[in-house]
């Protein structure tokens, strides 16, 4: 699905706990060797040295907080001037009601409206797709896209798992629940002109590879996978399939891109999307190595710490499991 876009990304904000976890600590209080496995595999396989963990009085409606009020300060926007909020996590404070009430309240944006929006990792950028339309309608002018991820609560049940099994074929369906990080990520999104905005946005969605991760909440703790060899194959094939068409969409040639900015879950994954997006890996930041996978916070926490400068152009390729995936570029 192809859409014309005309809004533009005049703050940035983010929010990282202040804890730092090694790849290799968690791969030791697992007894990873156990699996045949060696406890600095993540950190050298993967790329993930380490990731930020939220305290367990940390809500992940507290890091969209944290987040939305840098990108408030950032984009020099009152809470009040707020027409719309999105929250866009996989975590939320509760399934009802919607988690961007709590928002609104803390920031004090009683002029909006809110509304949680949900898709994996691929939900923040269609928080950005929705807050386009809205301002294309002139139903608002300003609204806040953010997400909170407390995905360290998936590390600890991967971890309270992974002690009492000894199958090779459960650790690695598990494996990918030790590679997630803590974090918050916001914009506020308003009307573009020539010069800054979304050009287009690239949509695709495969719903036959909804097996290869998910998770869920049962009466017996949390049940899923995350096939991390077979999704990266499927993301890219999805990813490759259109990458040429969005150049085209957009009428740039790979060599006009000054930088990539994609969804960051290790380092053979990175640096197949810069290959089949033909671009330098200098042009494409990171941030798993030491953040890890930040699901829904990946872009926004990736823009926030390696910010483009105004006039660039900018490659977005956004992933998430089901399958979805986004290619978008933007004039920052």
């Amino acid at each position: 699905m192809e859409m014309n876009c005309i809004s533009k990304i005049a703050g940035i904000g983010a929010y990282l706990p202040k804890q730092r976890v090694t790849s290799d600590e968690l791969m030791a209080e697992i007894a990873s060797t156990r699996f045949g496995t060696p406890e600095n595999y993540i950190s050298n396989k993967i790329g993930i040295i380490e990731r930020r963990m939220a305290d367990e009085k940390t809500l992940a409606s507290d890091m969209a907080i944290m987040a939305s009020e840098v990108a408030l300060r950032d984009a020099n926007v009152q809470a009040h001037e707020i027409d719309l909020i999105l929250y866009c996590g996989i975590e939320r404070d509760w399934q009802e009601p919607a988690t961007a009430h709590r928002i609104q309240a803390e920031l004090g944006a009683t002029s909006a409206i809110v509304l949680d929006v949900t898709n994996a990792c691929h939900g923040f950028l269609n928080g950005i797709s929705i807050a386009d339309a809205f301002i294309a309608n002139n139903s608002a002018q300003t609204v806040l896209v953010c997400t909170g991820e407390k995905q360290s609560n998936l590390t600890y049940e991967a971890i309270d798992q992974l002690k009492k099994l000894s199958s090779k074929e459960e650790f690695r369906k598990r494996l990918g629940g030790l590679t997630v990080g803590d974090a918050g990520g916001a914009m506020i999104i308003q009307r573009g002109n020539e010069h800054s905005g979304f050009q287009k946005m690239n949509f695709m969605s495969d719903g036959s590879h909804t097996n290869l991760c998910y998770y869920k909440h049962t009466d017996s703790g949390t049940q899923g996978q995350m096939l991390m060899r077979e999704i990266t194959v499927q993301i890219l094939r999805l990813h490759k399939m259109f990458i040429d068409s969005t150049y085209e969409l957009l009428g740039w040639q790979p060599e006009s891109i000054d930088k990539l900015f994609c969804h960051q879950t290790g380092a053979k994954p990175h640096q197949g999307m810069a290959s089949l997006a033909h671009q330098p890996i200098n042009k494409a930041p990171i941030t798993y190595d030491n953040y890890g996978n930040l699901t829904s916070a990946s872009i926004p926490v990736n823009m926030f710490l390696n910010r483009p400068q105004r006039g660039e152009k900018i490659l977005i390729m956004g992933t998430g499991s089901g399958l979805s995936v986004c290619q978008s570029g933007l004039i920052f």
